[in-house]
């Protein structure tokens, strides 16, 4: 395939396949990850408005990247009040976002609890506010992440904001085709993403469920939509754009070999510990865990490498768990793995 998969306002992104932003997650040697395996746009974790206005350390940090690496890039924002959204956007801008996301999806009791995230749905002429802000204050295109509702006849729908988002200048809208209320259980009505794709003139990505090439493929040809977007069903495994891609070209669909698991995890280790210093033991309690998902003897590692404070040991207990997982299929034991 030729030329760019789609663009959203003047931004050209080669593949549809997007990575989620995910709060706490899509750090940049997670996003590093992604890209190099093929995604065609990753999406920050959602930063502060307002911290971000007053340049708090810790959330400019949250906007690290490399933009030889990451590009396009897209910095998610998520806040209420206009004025500070269109400040945000300015710094997100000047630290390298060539889109900007507003989120209007989170359904974290937190982040609803004050406003925020899906909560707007329930305030469409602040989310007109929030837009106009947005769009008059940046160059680059607004896009806005959200939900179909927040929940049965509360606030506006997803439906009832498409005129609106698109006259006051959005260039894209992700859906996640569950209400608030749902948060994450049960299954995502992708037909819901389909209605709205049918009725937008602006690109519609799909977002929701999508954990294999097979069904990233599958919600692209059949929803009618411009991207699909995956979070949850990279966690772990960033070669998933790879094989998204392959199977987007009609190439052979591979599984990750446990070297290729096992040196992308080392590295994701060292990319973090790059990025944060000495909180990056802590953080690999939970990420190095993603790696060892159906692993021979993988229970018994993570109760050890919870109590590990240091980068090198548990990069070792990794190698040993993977090299504990190979001896015993060598062996003919129970080690079944499921592909990924």
């Amino acid at each position: 395939m030729t030329g760019p998969a789609l663009h959203i306002g003047d931004v050209a992104i080669d593949n549809p396949f997007i990575l989620a932003p995910l709060a706490g997650l899509t750090n940049w040697p997670f996003r590093r990850l992604a890209k190099e395996a093929g995604a065609g746009l990753t999406v920050s974790e959602m930063a502060s408005a307002t911290a971000l206005s007053f340049k708090g350390k810790a959330t400019l940090k949250m906007l690290d990247t490399d933009k030889s690496v990451e590009t396009p890039y897209c910095v998610q924002l998520f806040g209420k009040e206009p004025e500070r959204m269109a400040i945000a956007a300015q710094i997100a801008v000047e630290r390298g976002a060539d889109l900007i996301d507003l989120n209007m999806g989170c359904p974290a009791r937190k982040v609803i609890g004050s406003g925020h995230g899906s909560a707007l749905l329930k305030e469409p002429e602040t989310v007109r506010a929030i837009v106009r802000a947005m769009v008059k204050a940046v160059k680059v295109p607004i896009t806005v992440k959200t939900r179909p509702a927040f929940a049965p006849n509360v606030g506006a729908t997803v439906f009832d904001l498409l005129p609106m988002l698109v006259d006051e200048g959005v260039a894209a809208i992700t859906l996640h085709p569950r209400m608030t209320c749902e948060g994450f259980s049960g299954e995502a009505d992708w037909s819901v993403v389909a209605r709205l794709a049918e009725k937008s003139p602006i690109p519609i990505i799909g977002s929701g469920d999508v954990t294999t090439a097979d069904e990233a493929l599958h919600r692209l040809r059949n929803y009618g939509v411009a991207a699909v977007m995956i979070g949850r069903g990279a966690k772990g495994r960033p070669w998933l754009f790879r094989q998204c891609l392959a199977a987007w070209r009609g190439e052979e669909v591979t599984p990750a070999t446990l070297d290729e698991r096992l040196e992308t995890a080392i590295r994701h280790a060292r990319l973090l510990a790059e990025a944060v210093g000495g909180k990056a033991p802590y953080m690999l309690r939970t990420v190095l865990m993603w790696y060892t998902k159906s692993l021979h003897g993988a229970s018994e590692f993570r109760a050890r490498i919870c109590r590990e404070e240091n980068l090198e040991t548990q990069i070792s207990l990794l190698t040993e768990c993977v090299e504990r997982h190979k001896a015993a299929e060598a062996a003919g034991g129970n080690t079944a793995v499921h592909s990924i």
